[in-house]
């Protein structure tokens, strides 16, 4: 899975922030059954924000796919059966 640019995280924490804000007005406005829907809404978008979190946290951006991943090892082997110069290789008898 690719990283997107869209900070997806700022997003949902800002919504969520913004419901707590709502929750606010509704105790100002002393309406209960507001108060009741915000709750629901915010317990929602609770449960959102640590979903997406543990989701994230499981990502490893760092794997090459295995194409790759045997590109990388097939051509280690192939350095490895390579003989290794030595400084005898370069010596020059006079």
């Amino acid at each position: 899975m690719k990283a997107t640019g869209t900070p997806r995280m700022m997003l949902i924490l800002l919504g969520a922030t913004g419901v707590v804000v709502a929750a606010v007005a509704a105790l100002a406005l002393q309406s209960w059954w507001v108060l009741i829907a915000v709750l629901a809404v915010h317990a929602t978008a609770t449960t959102v924000v640590i979903l997406y979190t543990l989701r994230q946290a499981g990502v490893d951006y760092d794997k090459p796919d295995p194409v790759s991943e045997a590109r990388i090892e097939e051509e280690q082997q192939r350095t490895d059966a390579r003989p290794r110069r030595t400084a005898r290789d370069y010596e020059v008898f006079s």
